[in-house]
């Protein structure tokens, strides 16, 4: 009786060993007469190929990608604006908003390609205290569809409720666009920053705060221009040339070629030259702007901070004259 068992068990392995060489040798079999993988994709992948692909470019007026390319901005956003729920359609003053009070901020959203939508792109919005630099609070965010470019629908309305600090002030407005699949992340930070004084025979002194709210020590360095968004031209009948396209815009728009009006003067005091911040350390910089004389009417002038070449943060300053 043992010894049947002992045949048993040595017939049960052997036939074990066979049958999985059997499933080895089909295994191999299969991997060896596959079809080679095809520009169209791998088979039997859901892996979509690459020439199926399309990544959209979700963007809003961004400060830091004009910049980064030469160009000149405002930091008075044209595509971030508020209103009172209770008068919808009718914007507000971000220079003047009340305390404790809930306001809709609106952003305008953007595609920059003519073949990648997005769906459910969420958008984030937040605020910090207003000057140069400093963390961002979160508001809220919205989720939005972005067509095409130049299709119905676009731009794309992204909302959020905001209820203000009990402490009266003024402060920077923050919208965020997410979507990993970006073809251009750098276009997805647009922000509202604007500071308004009456001009006193012909002077006004804005104070703007600058910030390091990095880990390392930074020298902060301010510059001020007189650039404004012109007015929209027609589009023509057929684009041109790229490079002919890129050439007009610099021309039109380029960091360089919109120094202050004349007549004005814009005294950044020591900052002109650069300050040297210590992590979390912040100073009130007191910006004085003089006007031409006889001056009516409002006029926007830019300052900028940087740390070397990159872009910390700016506000837009706008001065009101009553031609006195």
């Amino acid at each position: 009786m043992e010894r049947l068992r002992a045949c048993l068990l040595w017939a049960y392995l052997v036939f074990s060993v066979i049958g999985f060489l059997l499933a080895l040798l089909r295994l191999l079999r299969g991997c060896l007469n596959r079809p080679p993988a095809t520009s169209a994709g791998p088979v039997d992948s859901h892996v979509v190929p690459n020439w199926a692909f399309r990544a959209p470019d979700p963007l809003i007026y961004s400060q830091e990608w004009l910049l980064a390319r030469g160009l000149a901005v405002t930091w008075q956003n044209p595509d971030i604006h508020l209103e009172l729920p209770t008068a919808p359609g009718v914007p507000v003053d971000s220079t003047s908003l009340a305390p404790d009070t809930v306001y809709r901020v609106f952003a305008r959203v953007w595609n920059g390609s003519s073949d990648a939508p997005v769906a459910k792109m969420p958008v984030e919005f937040s605020y910090l205290d207003f000057g140069i630099g400093g963390a961002s609070i979160p508001i809220g965010s919205d989720e939005v569809d972005v067509p095409v470019k130049g299709a119905a629908g676009t731009p794309a309305i992204a909302t959020v409720d905001w209820h203000t600090p009990a402490t009266p002030g003024h402060y920077c407005l923050r919208v965020r666009l997410v979507w990993p699949h970006d073809s251009d992340p750098g276009n997805n930070l647009g922000q509202h920053n604007t500071d308004v004084k009456a001009l006193n025979s012909p002077k006004a002194t804005f104070h703007v705060p600058v910030r390091n709210h990095e880990r390392r020590p930074l020298r902060i360095r301010l510059e001020a221009d007189g650039y404004e968004l012109p007015p929209l031209r027609p589009c023509p009948p057929q684009r041109d040339e790229p490079e002919r396209d890129a050439r007009r815009v610099r021309a039109r728009h380029g960091r360089g070629a919109h120094p202050l009006p004349e007549g004005w003067t814009v005294d950044l005091g020591a900052a002109a030259e650069g300050l040297q911040l210590n992590p979390g350390e912040s100073v009130d910089v007191a910006i004085e702007v003089t006007a031409q004389d006889g001056f009516s009417g409002r006029r926007a002038l830019n300052v900028n901070g940087f740390a070397g070449d990159r872009l910390i943060g700016g506000v837009t300053l706008i001065a009101e004259g009553d031609g006195s």
